[in-house]
């Protein structure tokens, strides 16, 4: 047997000799320092497994921010589309509000316009009522003279006037000597309407003031123009019609 094969026979075989030339060779630290580094590994691997463990942790709560922060990206993207559909509809409002403020001011000034001419036709029915009145004084005026003319041509002595019986009964013609009575109106023109209403309108005056209408009641209308039907109506009702100053009936005295 070699030496080497009888040295390898006591490495195995000899743990003196062995350790002895373990010690001889430094062996020993260098297992020592494995042992610390084999130690340190796995502390690492341990360290390491809790630092993926964490890591993972990490990445996954990332994760959900992320997903968090799309759905809050979303919301605001939505929140913005509102926002801007409303500041369309407010822009649709504000144009809609101009063209109503410009209607307004249309009617403003058409208004303005229309009280002008009110204003204008104010004037104008004043001067037509004045016109009116006067020419309404002139026919009762004319009536009751005409009707005094032609009583006197029958030998009745008679002067007529206005009357006024209480606010609802008023005539333009109106005398009496207590044996006959005049009652009637001036028109410009009439028709049978009038004259029926006028016919009515007397009797319910002698009904309700009979002592106002002693003797024989004669009821007259003076009209400047006698429209058709009216003379046959007021014949009908035995009324006295009298037409610029032409007798178009005659009822008995």
């Amino acid at each position: 047997m070699s030496l080497r094969d009888e040295f390898l026979r006591l490495l195995r075989e000899d743990e003196v000799f062995r350790l002895a030339v373990i010690g001889l060779l430094g062996i020993s630290d260098i297992q020592s320092t494995l042992r610390q580094l084999v130690d340190a590994v796995g502390g690492l691997a341990r360290n390491q497994s809790v630092m993926m463990e964490t890591l993972n942790k990490v990445l996954e709560t990332i994760q959900r921010l992320t997903e968090n922060q799309e759905k809050l990206w979303e919301e605001d993207n939505r929140i913005w589309r509102e926002v801007n559909a409303l500041r369309e509809v407010q822009s649709k409002i504000l144009e809609e509000n101009n063209k109503i403020w410009q209607e307004i001011k249309k009617l403003i000034e058409n208004q303005e316009k229309m009280w002008q001419e009110i204003r204008g036709l104010r004037r104008d029915v004043n001067v037509i009522r004045k016109t009116l009145d006067n020419i309404t004084a002139s026919i009762d005026e004319e009536a009751n003279d005409v009707v005094t003319h032609l009583l006197r041509d029958r030998g009745v002595n008679l002067r007529t006037d206005r009357v006024t019986l209480n606010l609802r009964f008023e005539f333009d013609v109106y005398g009496t000597n207590g044996q006959l009575t005049i009652i009637g109106e001036a028109k410009s023109r009439v028709g049978p309407r009038l004259i029926a209403r006028f016919d009515e309108k007397v009797n319910r005056a002698v009904a309700l003031f009979p002592s106002k209408f002693p003797g024989k009641v004669i009821k007259v209308i003076y009209c400047l123009r006698a429209m058709p039907g009216a003379i046959e109506e007021a014949e009908r009702r035995g009324i006295w019609l009298i037409e610029s100053m032409r007798e178009r009936t005659r009822p008995s005295f």
